[in-house]
């Protein structure tokens, strides 16, 4: 039996499921529940002892919001994470309390991972995943392998510059992607909620669809410069901003189409990811059985 955790966003889900992947049971809490990591070590292993009826997983993944290090299975520096704390081994930690192997990834990474295996990429060889939310984030699948780079940190989308001198992102940087075309960038823009924009977008208010626009174009641009960067097969895009996947696609996919350089014969095709909110869990369970 394998174990799955999703750490991203401002709920953990905790799931259990077979030896083929297929996920049997879970279990969800608010993440500002914790305020110290040994709180949510303890209750992810009573949470598994209850889901499993009190049977040893043989081994669990993590999803976590990077960056991370994978090999020692470390949080590095999560900002979002009430509990963290610098170089938090979370890895170690829960699998000294639940005795069993696990192992920490990137949650985009997982997420990514997860729509090879699972989802929207089955079957192609060279896959990104991008996550358009509140923030922007990415995973990469080479080879029909995950590719996490060097640091554990390969995939940082959201922080890759697109408007030089732009706003002051959440990193430290100017004119990241993330500043720019997230949720937080379009409400720091706008002055107002993100959902607001795209509801009134979707209603005709030409002010907020013309800032839709604005924030699809320039995510377009950025699948632009993957498909130069690493000629991927597939784009699968999920996140909360893909809900209003009608009314963003054809600003998101025309700059693609308008490149003179990235030909039709290697555009990638650009999709809705097919996962929803159980991405996560997938991806970390798909990512335990690998790593058996």
């Amino acid at each position: 039996m394998l174990g799955g955790i999703d750490l991203g966003g401002t709920q953990v889900r905790v799931a259990v499921a077979r030896s083929d992947c297929r996920i049997e049971a879970g279990l969800r809490t608010q993440t500002h529940n914790f305020k110290r990591p040994e709180e949510f070590v303890e209750w992810c292993a009573r949470a598994f002892d209850r889901l499993t009826h009190g049977r040893r997983l043989d081994g669990v993944g993590i999803g976590a919001p990077g960056p991370c290090d994978p090999t020692r299975g470390m949080l590095l520096n999560p900002p979002n994470l009430g509990f963290w704390k610098e170089n938090l081994p979370l890895g170690p930690m829960l699998a000294a309390r639940i005795e069993a192997p696990v192992h920490l990834e990137n949650d985009a990474n997982l997420a990514a991972l997860g729509e090879h295996r699972r989802g929207a990429g089955r079957g192609v060889r060279n896959l990104v995943y991008i996550t358009w939310s509140t923030g922007i984030g990415s995973g990469i699948i080479i080879e029909g392998r995950l590719y996490s780079g060097s640091h554990g940190t390969a995939g940082e989308l959201g922080h890759t510059i697109v408007v030089p001198d732009g706003p002051l992102c959440g990193c430290g940087q100017h004119g990241c992607l993330e500043a720019v075309a997230a949720g937080s960038g379009i409400e720091r823009t706008t002055g107002r909620p993100a959902v607001e924009v795209f509801q009134a977008a979707a209603q005709g208010d030409r002010q907020a669809r013309a800032q839709v626009a604005g924030a699809a174009r320039t995510m377009g641009v950025a699948l632009v410069n993957l498909a130069n960067l690493l000629d991927p097969d597939v784009i699968v895009i999920g996140g909360g901003l893909t809900k209003s996947w009608r009314l963003v696609l054809p600003d998101l996919v025309a700059p693609l189409k308008e490149s003179p350089f990235v030909k039709p014969y290697r555009r990638p095709k650009v999709v809705r990811a097919r996962l929803g909110q159980r991405v996560g869990l997938v991806g970390a369970v798909e990512w335990a059985r690998e790593n058996l």
